[in-house]
């Protein structure tokens, strides 16, 4: 029988890190994005979550197909403003809005975003880390699954996920490969993997030929079948492995909670 990796739990956990300091002293997160239907659903989720832990959280919303002045210009105001301790900009962003980023204070940036946090992490210098790479680690370890020599397979080369968790995961001594929907025999190169980490946001792209029954599947996909939250793993594939984190359930309320952390962290500094 599969192993569901639940995120609650490991997301209390880390929620109780947080209650610790946000009782002293509450913090403001600003997040800026546009009305995309997932971006939405995801800043409802941190607005709920966060009023029952003592944060406050603001989002603002730029027209869809607004300049790149437009949004960069919107960025730029809340990450200047002395009322908010830390700002999360929409991922991933159509590619003419990418570089906004930018403009996003590096001691107000939740989620790694700014290329200066980057190269922090690329170098492995202090400093905070992605909020849903660190949530999948933080899942994990929850239900103590070894990284250190255990060959890793992420699919999906994003800036959001795939490429920080790759780093990541070098630094806890995995062998890492990342994959793509372009890699040739994805499913052979899945099968031979210990963890199997599908950050792609395709529905039913991890089949059961991808997995085996010793297989540790980590999925943070996120799309919508008429209307429903779906994931990258099929349903034959979840039965057929070792562990399955779900969707939603699964990653999802760890990389809140991460957020969460990584905003005090950055307050208390």
């Amino acid at each position: 029988m599969t192993l569901i990796l639940s995120g609650k739990q490991c997301a209390e956990s880390i929620y109780a890190k947080v209650d610790s300091i946000t009782a002293e002293r509450q913090a403001v997160l600003a997040t800026v994005g546009m009305p995309d239907m997932s971006w939405m659903q995801y800043t409802h989720s941190l607005a709920v979550s966060s009023a029952k832990h003592g944060i406050v959280c603001q989002n603002i919303t730029v027209p869809p197909q607004c300049s790149v002045e437009h949004f960069a210009k919107a960025v730029q105001e809340v990450s200047q403003s002395k009322k908010v301790n830390g700002v999360l900009v929409q991922q991933p962003l159509p590619a003419q809005y990418a570089d906004v980023v930018k403009y996003v204070d590096i001691t107000k940036d939740v989620d790694c975003l700014n290329p200066i946090s980057l190269a922090q992490l690329y170098l492995g210098r202090e400093g905070v880390r992605p909020a849903t790479p660190s949530a999948v680690i933080a899942l994990l370890d929850h239900y103590n699954i070894e990284l250190q020599g255990k060959n890793v397979v992420i699919v999906g080369r994003g800036n959001a996920v795939g490429k920080p968790l790759a780093l990541m995961m070098l630094s806890r001594n995995a062998t890492v490969t990342v994959c793509h929907t372009k890699t040739v025999r994805l499913s052979e190169v899945c099968r031979r993997a210990d963890v199997i980490v599908s950050a792609c946001g395709v529905p039913d792209l991890i089949t059961e030929e991808f997995v085996t029954e010793k297989t540790v599947v980590v999925d943070v996909g996120l799309s919508f079948v008429d209307g429903k939250t779906h994931g990258d793993v099929s349903q034959e594939a979840s039965r057929k492995c070792f562990a399955l984190s779900p969707v939603p359930g699964g990653v999802g309320p760890v990389t809140r909670a991460m957020l969460f952390y990584n905003l005090v962290q950055i307050q208390n500094k």
